[in-house]
């Protein structure tokens, strides 16, 4: 089994330049090369110290000894100072990152502290109140310690990179040594496993809130509608994008872990740990800001760039951005880029500008369809088994737009049931599944039954609808009206003998009409209209909260996303 993808193989030329005649050296390359579960099985214990030493030595060589001493002695100056580093000592970190690009290009940027947190270090926005005592003895997850190999491939690869330092066989600094448990997340796609930290840090607020927001699929079909259809699009992701970002060295004592009963601390952003998201999305944003600046649009989740362009300007974007971001000293993963065409998976939705289409393979519908029949089982859920479902049904989402009203309703669901003093025990505490949310899972099982993973972009202007029909309704009757059609009908038994109010036959006549003319209404710009108020809000807001009004608009969203009206 392969422990890292090729981008982050560990780079053999640096660790035999280390030390070329030492035969621990060769081994750890060959198994690095190789990646053998069995190669080094049978070493005793003596061995491994010498290996988990070894680690160190590489940490400890990327950085020399003088700079090694001087880290620890800077984190105990910030630490004693009461500030983070920018805001006190400000001492300059070392990184790869060219902070002065960044100062110079983000000066009328919103969000221009970035350069400070590049240059003295990201605070990780730790409160120290809740550091305790206890906290220096963990236990490693099981994701780790079955693949001790693959771990220690791992360390050694991050030594290398001087993302770590250690090994220290007891607390190296003047306050408390804060150590989470190592895990490792097996990566379908690419077949590796890599490690990161599972680590629950609270966030506190640095200086000033940031509005920040997370780009959707949603924003490249926009930038596809801006550039016309048949365009062209293209991506760019960071190597180890995280492991790029520099932690303030007043930090270091909150990111240490342990392994093989030696202690390390890292020195660059760790994955698990909740602001590392935040602030690499941050970074990336003002990357884009940059590319926007020089004629260009593109959009980032984290580590991903996507971007289109007409045909004649397309190469010249995917270049210039490129040297973007060679130029702001971010390492790119050249074996995840994607070159200008017409066809490309961005954020696992596939966008074809040739068919106008977003696309979900059928692997991943019958995986989230299986999940939902699983749910429409269940009595009780638990924090995170609806945070898993509601992942997915918000990845569906993107290509199914009315879903994203029966997401949102779970996501109501989730606040509501787990607030925030109990979300760190969610995963003990299980909740009664509203009939509501049963009756939204009901809807989703139907909807994926029949739904092949393909929609169609939503390229047009809403200047003018390509259809419009009128509906009235009374307490005995309704009817509609369209361009050259029109029907009425008297209400059945079934629905007179239980006295609806007049907002519900309202709305029901509006189903009805939909499902009555929805082929003739497929891929089209549909305007309603309708003189009953609470109908109209009902549609336009996406929720009510009368049952009969909730079963006619979740047919109403089940037509919609059948027929992409």
């Amino acid at each position: 089994m392969k422990s890292l993808e090729s981008d982050d193989k560990l780079d053999n030329d640096k660790v035999d330049n280390l030390d070329k005649g030492n035969a621990f050296i060769n081994k750890c390359t060959h198994f690095c090369k190789k990646y053998k579960k069995d190669l080094l099985c049978d070493v005793n214990v003596d061995t491994l110290n010498i290996k988990i030493n070894k680690v160190g030595l590489v940490a400890q060589d990327k950085l020399n000894d003088t700079e090694f001493k001087n880290t620890i002695e800077i984190h105990n100056q910030i630490v004693q100072s009461g500030y983070p580093n920018y805001l006190g000592c400000r001492i300059p970190v070392k990184s790869g990152i060219n902070v002065d690009f960044f100062r110079e290009n983000l000066i009328d940027y919103d969000d221009e502290i970035i350069c400070e947190f590049l240059q003295f270090g990201v605070p990780i926005g730790y409160q120290d109140e809740m550091l305790n005592e206890g906290s220096s003895k963990v236990k490693n997850h099981k994701g780790a310690t079955d693949f001790h190999d693959e771990i220690l491939a791992y360390l050694l690869k991050e030594a290398t990179y001087g993302a770590i330092i250690g090994p220290f066989d007891k607390n190296p600094f003047s306050c408390h040594f804060k150590i989470s448990p190592l895990n490792s997340v097996y990566k379908k796609r690419l077949g590796g496993t890599k490690g990161h930290f599972r680590l629950k840090f609270p966030t506190w607020k640095i200086r000033e809130e940031v509005q920040l927001s997370y780009p959707k699929v949603d924003d490249l079909v926009g930038i596809i509608k801006d550039k016309g259809g048949k365009c062209l699009v293209f991506k760019k992701d960071l190597k180890r994008a995280y492991r790029q970002i520099p932690i303030d060295p007043g930090d270091l004592h909150l990111v240490g872990f342990q392994w093989d009963n030696k202690l390390f601390a890292d020195r660059v952003l760790p994955m698990g740990l909740r602001s590392s998201a935040l602030i690499c999305q941050r970074i990336t944003t003002a990357v884009s800001f940059m590319f926007y600046k020089m004629g260009y649009m593109v959009i980032n989740y984290l580590d991903d760039f996507g971007g289109a362009d007409t045909v004649d300007k397309a190469d010249e974007a995917y270049i210039a951005l490129g040297a973007l971001l060679d130029s702001c000293g971010l390492e790119e993963s050249k074996q995840k880029g994607v070159a200008p065409t017409t066809r490309m998976e961005f954020l696992g939705i596939t966008v074809d500008t040739v068919k106008l289409t977003l696309e979900v393979t059928s692997d991943r519908v019958l995986e989230i369809s299986l999940l939902v029949q699983a749910w429409l089982r269940k009595k009780k859920a638990s924090l995170r088994e609806l945070q898993s479902i509601l992942g997915k049904l918000h990845f569906v989402s993107t290509c199914v737009r009315p879903g994203r009203l029966f997401a949102s309703r779970l996501l109501n669901w989730l606040r509501s049931a787990f607030p925030s003093n109990v979300v760190g025990s969610g995963h003990k505490i299980y909740r009664k599944i509203p009939v509501e949310v049963q009756k939204d899972l009901l809807w989703w099982h139907r909807f994926l039954s029949s739904y092949n993973g393909i929609s169609m972009m939503s390229l047009e202007d809403w200047s003018s609808p390509d259809e419009i029909f009128s509906s009235d309704a009374c307490l005995e009757g309704f009817g509609a009206i369209t361009s050259n059609q029109y029907f009425h009908a008297v209400f059945p038994s079934d629905i007179t003998k239980d006295q609806l109010h007049i907002n519900c036959l309202e709305l029901l006549a509006i189903v009805v009409a939909v499902k009555i003319w929805g082929k003739k209404f497929y891929g089209k710009k549909i305007l309603i209209f309708c003189d009953n108020e609470a109908s109209v809000q009902v549609i336009n807001s996406g929720s009510s909260k009368d049952a009969f009004m909730q079963t006619c608009l979740r047919e109403l969203c089940f037509i919609q996303a059948k027929f992409s009206v």
